[in-house]
């Protein structure tokens, strides 16, 4: 009686430390909402106007109509060394949220042994089978917190990897354009000068004729010079936008200069593109969605940290089968059979 007198009182303090504990569990964070504009800052005839349908920007390369530009942006998303990386992080983070995940669950293993051992000459055998069972409950949300946490990380890899494919995709079309404007403009230039050597031999004529004075022939030629000075700098452009349209594809520099020389119309914007509200709008950039998952993860092991200061608890067991022989493992042999509870509460970790 006097032993169960003298238990009562630090089991009584336990529970109560324990029913403290509980009622302080750590808040859920939660992102702050900041305030957004409901609509742009733009006329009413805009097509930006309330009310209209935004237009889906998901492979928004192929609203150029140019197949040949589609055909390069999806040579450079499967294989540009960029990508390939995102993806790798991508499985990582999937990989790792699932660990956290399954650290929710029991863990059951099954487990097996045999054992041969001699005493005072005589010789004895023990086998057995059986399995084992671990829980750890999340009273206090720590592994819940990490588990949200490596979710968030998942959702910030999958918005990276969007964020390298639309700026891969940007990139690719940025300098497709470019290169057609270069072949527009140097095409333009090889008319204007073949033009103005016209112009100067016409103009040479009229001077050797008489009809005009020598400073209009000089006029002529210092315009035929001058364009044709431009050529040589426009050909060095071209090539520089179709080698790095080529390492962009994976190639090598001018694998693709066969297939981009023959000059195309520069692809045009189409016009009936129709932009949301900006909280939409910005929703669809995945630089802003990682962000936002991110600070997601942030708060979730802010809230993992705090619930580390609390108790942790562990429940294991086992449950098997021990017999002489291992014919007799399904048939006379005895069971065999396990529970243990834990409790971990930290009391000083220095921080």
């Amino acid at each position: 009686m006097s032993f169960s007198r003298h238990l009562r009182l630090p089991l009584a303090a336990t529970l109560a430390l324990l029913t403290g504990c509980a009622s302080m569990a750590p808040p859920n964070a939660a992102l702050p909402a900041p305030p957004v504009p409901t609509d742009w800052s733009k006329a009413p005839d805009s097509p930006a106007a309330p009310g209209a349908e935004a237009t889906p920007l998901a492979q928004w390369w192929q609203r150029f109509g140019d197949p040949l530009l589609t055909e390069l942006v999806g040579q450079a998303l499967q294989a540009h060394a960029s990508v390939r990386s995102a993806q790798a992080a991508l499985q990582q983070a999937r990989a790792q949220a699932q660990v956290q995940q399954a650290g929710l669950l029991p863990s059951v293993n099954a487990s097996g042994s045999a054992q041969r051992s001699r005493s005072a000459g005589s010789t004895g055998n023990s086998f057995q089978l059986g399995f084992d069972a671990a829980w750890e409950p999340d009273v206090f949300g720590r592994l819940h917190a990490g588990a949200d946490a490596s979710e968030a990380d998942a959702r910030a890899a999958q918005a990276g990897l969007a964020q390298v494919q639309v700026s891969l995709a940007a990139e690719v079309a940025v300098h497709y354009i470019t290169l057609r404007g270069l072949q527009e403009r140097l095409s333009i230039a090889q008319r204007n000068l073949a033009s103005q050597r016209e112009t100067l031999q016409m103009t040479d004529w009229r001077v050797q004729a008489g009809l005009t004075t020598s400073l209009v022939s000089e006029q002529a030629r210092a315009a035929a010079e001058q364009t044709a000075a431009q050529i040589p700098q426009l050909q060095a452009n071209l090539a520089q936008s179709r080698h790095a349209l080529a390492v962009l594809t994976g190639r090598a520099p001018g694998a693709l200069d066969t297939l981009l020389a023959s000059p195309r119309p520069v692809p045009r914007a189409p016009d009936d593109l129709v932009l949301a509200i900006p909280a939409e709008t910005l929703r669809q950039r995945p630089d802003v969605r990682q962000a936002e998952e991110r600070i997601a993860a942030a708060l979730a092991r802010v809230a993992q940290a705090d619930a580390a200061r609390y108790p942790s608890f562990r429940i294991s067991g086992s449950l098997g089968l021990r017999a002489l022989t291992l014919g007799a493992l399904g048939d006379g042999a005895s069971v065999v059979h396990s529970l243990l509870g834990g409790i971990s509460v930290p009391l000083f970790d220095g921080g």
